[in-house]
């Protein structure tokens, strides 16, 4: 079915189910909203999500402030303290991506592949189709309302989200730079709290010989950045054809998400849920 391999038995079991329906196997059921998994395990560590911290063993990180509730997110956080030189590295072989994860590398080696040769995750209520699981799954809380999911707060301000990422992005900027882990360019002075932000720096140092490049299909635009590719794409279609990013409380819309967070920033009236 596809050309996944392993040594181990159980995990090929465990994999399989992945390309069966859910009207093929036993699901099992989350009593307090509606998730639902193939996996017994996912559904022990979902069930970790509605419980409060005071409520359960919080694993806390030895070197910063970090603390989870589940084991394996600790062990991930970890090797954000290790050098590359302490550690495994999965290199990519068709490009110099290298990552501490071998589940990063599984993800980024889908964008080597043409999309005839991956399983494509689309929504049945929009025009999005994606290559990888979490971006679908994010994706779909986008049609959801904020009754059905749960709802991640800042305890400082007013800011909100479906997704608990973005809140733990969020609150590095109420932090003070000698608080946090500070990301730094080893060829010049930058510094940045977040290391999506170095990775994205890093790339104007690099030559296009050295990168992904992502070019425009309907002119000679081409960048290092596939979000920059994205905005030009709306540059250039009608305004009909893109997908609007509306403020329910006034009639603001935009088709720039980050000018939809800016216009919330601005407006106290207007009532607010990041990330939708």
């Amino acid at each position: 079915m596809c050309e996944y391999q392993t040594k181990q038995k159980g995990t090929l079991k465990r994999h399989l189910l992945r390309h069966k329906d859910i009207s093929e196997v036993q699901m099992f059921k989350c009593e307090m909203c509606k998730y639902q998994t193939k996996h017994k395990g996912n559904l022990k560590t979902h069930l970790l999500f509605h419980k409060d911290i005071t409520e359960v063993q919080m694993i806390k990180c030895d070197i910063c402030e970090f603390q989870t509730k589940h084991k394996g997110a600790l062990k991930r956080h970890l090797l954000s303290h290790k050098d590359i030189s302490e550690v495994q590295m999965f290199n990519c072989e068709m490009c110099e991506f290298q990552t501490k994860l071998k589940e990063t590398l599984k993800s980024h080696l889908l964008g080597h592949k043409d999309i005839s040769e991956v399983q494509i995750f689309k929504c049945k209520m929009c025009e999005f189709q994606t290559r990888h699981r979490g971006s679908f799954k994010t994706h779909l809380l986008r049609h959801k309302n904020i009754s059905e999911v749960q709802i991640f707060k800042c305890e400082m301000c007013e800011y909100q989200t479906m997704h608990k990422g973005s809140l733990k992005s969020h609150l590095l900027g109420h932090k003070d730079i000698s608080e946090v882990q500070m990301f730094k360019c080893d060829i010049c002075e930058y510094q940045t709290k977040y290391r999506g932000a170095l990775k994205r720096h890093l790339l104007r140092h690099k030559d296009t010989s050295e990168v992904q490049i992502f070019k425009c299909e309907m002119c000679e635009f081409q960048t290092k950045h596939k979000g920059t590719l994205k905005v030009t794409y709306w540059v250039t279609k009608d305004i009909s054809e893109v997908r609007k990013f509306k403020c329910e409380t006034c009639q603001y819309e935009t088709r720039r998400k980050g000018d939809l967070k800016k216009h919330f920033a601005q407006s106290q009236e207007c009532f607010r849920i990041a990330d939708v």
